[in-house]
């Protein structure tokens, strides 16, 4: 037997919804001691949009670099947020996505 789920409007008409605001998408690069990622990971959580793309380790450094995109309406919160809980890192240039994507050789842009 199947089951179907359905909502009765009763003649109502829902209003139409907001159409969201596209936001334009940047990539920070982030180096920090390794033991201290997963403070950034932490810290990211609650910013709506931001997240480690990629994780690059340097080994004989003990140290990370992280790529993190991010809405660049974020950038100054994203920055405040990393420099409370990693006062210690380096905070690399802001780029914009379709750089990111050109520099690791994906010129489509998907």
């Amino acid at each position: 037997m199947a089951y179907a789920a359905y909502c009765d409007s009763f003649g109502l008409v829902p209003a139409p919804a907001m159409p969201l605001a596209r936001s334009r998408w940047v990539v920070m690069d982030l180096t920090v001691h390794s033991r201290d990622a997963v403070w950034v990971r932490r810290a990211l959580v609650n910013c709506e949009g931001a997240g480690i793309l990629r994780c690059i380790p340097q080994l004989d450094e003990h140290r990370v670099r992280l790529e993190i995109r991010l809405p660049d309406s974020m950038t100054g919160e994203v920055m405040h947020r990393i420099m409370m809980c990693v006062p210690h890192g380096v905070i690399g240039p802001l780029i914009s996505w379709n750089r990111h994507l050109q520099r690791h050789g994906l010129d489509h842009g998907l």
